[in-house]
């Protein structure tokens, strides 16, 4: 029997949460696959060391455009204007500045040549930007960023969704939590580092819009008894929530702090977090429900799911297997 099946006898809510928790770590397996078969393919595209021609360093040089030490490469026709933000169109950039080095014109010919496979998986899971962070501070990001979004202070190889990735045992890693600050809510992105032997050539990351499935999750699981649901990561972090108030309070507190801050935790309990610029909710009995399932969770080995009695709540959670996070489905007694 697999763990999404309903055991013989348990309550129907108990199935519920168990199935949204298997929903989401699915979209989050399916990902981590899709993002480690893209950078296994990369891995053969980089391998042909073909000869830089000088016809190849003049097509570059005439569609390159610096701001600063970042280069962009034109990839739309030329005499147009640049594409809009997420237009159908990569965006090749260098953040080394000039002259345009061999090197950068062969990760531009091998950006080229895995250009339909980073199309293909943005279909296949149209959550958000799939890149691909060279060793040496290149991307390749699907789709279009206009030069002046891709302007950093620090190299991509020094930003989070590069050191996400596992490099000790060569698979996927994640990100913490973040806010996207154009306003696509909170994301996650699975990282991949891709090597040939013991050399790393880069990390090849997707992210995901996290509303854009946990809402359909939540909603299925509160159609019953005016129940309230929310996702939270491992140390209590508000991901998201059923309940229109919890919802608003979530985009309120992350827009003003333009960050992952609110944490459903008791004072003491987000002192545990360590981070001064992370907020507490407001709604005290949504603050106390995570704090109690984040204390039964780390007093159980590999629960399945938590069945916790709150005076006029029953309280179920279960834990999404990629993440470590928690579904948490809040029921009034009947």
């Amino acid at each position: 029997m697999t763990p999404a099946l309903a055991e013989v006898g348990e309550r129907p809510s108990i199935s519920l949460v168990r199935l949204a928790a298997d929903r989401i770590d699915l979209v989050f397996r399916d990902v981590a696959a899709n993002t480690r078969a893209l950078g296994d393919q990369y891995r053969t595209i980089a391998a042909d060391k073909a000869h830089i021609s000088e016809a190849d360093r003049t097509y570059w040089t005439r569609r390159a455009i610096a701001q600063g030490k970042t280069v962009g490469f034109r990839t739309w026709p030329e005499g147009k204007p640049a594409p809009d933000f997420e237009a159908t169109f990569p965006s090749y950039y260098s953040y080394r500045g000039f002259p345009i080095a061999d090197e950068t014109l062969g990760h531009l010919r091998n950006f080229e040549h895995a250009l339909p496979l980073f199309r293909a998986a943005y279909s296949s899971f149209a959550f958000s930007w799939v890149y691909l962070t060279t060793a040496d501070d290149m991307m390749l990001i699907y789709p279009y960023v206009p030069l002046d979004q891709a302007v950093n202070n620090a190299l991509p190889t020094k930003q989070v969704f590069y050191t996400a990735a596992d490099f000790q045992r060569h698979a996927v890693g994640w990100t913490a939590p973040y806010l996207d600050l154009v306003g696509a809510g909170l994301m996650i992105t699975a990282s991949y580092p891709v090597y040939d032997d013991d050399r790393l050539l880069g990390v090849v990351s997707h992210d995901i819009t996290l509303r854009q499935f946990s809402r359909k999750v939540l909603t299925h699981l509160t159609q019953r008894n005016a129940a309230v649901a929310v996702i939270v990561d491992s140390r209590g972090l508000a991901i998201d929530a059923s309940d229109p108030a919890l919802e608003a309070e979530i985009e309120r507190v992350n827009s003003a702090k333009r960050a992952a801050a609110l944490f459903y935790r008791s004072s003491a309990g987000l002192a545990k977090v360590g981070d001064p610029d992370k907020a507490v909710s407001r709604f005290d009995w949504i603050n106390a429900i995570t704090e109690r399932v984040l204390d039964k969770a780390a007093s159980v080995n590999e629960p399945d799911v938590l069945d916790i009695d709150m005076d006029e709540r029953n309280v179920l959670a279960a834990r999404i297997a990629s993440t470590g996070w928690f579904v948490i489905l809040i029921e009034r007694k009947m």
